[in-house]
């Protein structure tokens, strides 16, 4: 059973059929213009971020730069340079260490006697250690044996 296929077509449409919402007008929507202070602060905003990442990235360049130099091999020339004033602040240093060292002082100590002292009145000896007689009880003299 084959059916014949109909291709559309196209005439003028019958508009008596068709029926259109009533004539109610409805509120056209207004659109407010957009304050110009919203785009101005997006702008300053916008600004800020790009005034802090060039100082950022210009931040970041210094260092590059300065890591670069630090890191790099003296030549030779640097090199002599570097080691005669090493040499310099070496002999500058040690005349100063020579100026500020003190001298050395001698300490005398005094010499015991040999033989201890006799007991003097108002002293007693106990266990080797001299003790002196006081108002209230007894005065140790330990640099002074019996």
């Amino acid at each position: 059973m084959e059916r014949e296929r109909h291709e559309p077509t196209f005439g003028k449409p019958d508009l008596h059929d068709v029926h259109f919402r009533n004539n109610r007008s409805r509120p056209i929507r207004q659109t407010e213009p957009t304050s110009p202070w919203i785009y101005m602060g997006v702008g300053a905003a916008l600004l800020i971020a790009i005034a802090m990442g060039l100082i950022e990235w210009n931040a970041r360049r210094q260092a590059a730069a300065m890591t670069r130099e630090l890191t790099r091999p003296m030549t030779a020339k640097e090199e002599a340079q570097f080691k005669a004033d090493m040499q310099k602040f070496d002999q500058e240093f040690r005349a100063a260490m020579q100026q500020a060292a003190p001298q050395p002082r001698v300490i005398t100590l005094p010499v015991a006697d040999p033989a201890p002292q006799p007991l003097k009145p108002g002293e007693r000896c106990i266990q080797g250690r001299r003790f002196e007689r006081i108002e209230g009880g007894w005065r140790d003299r330990p640099n002074d044996p019996c």
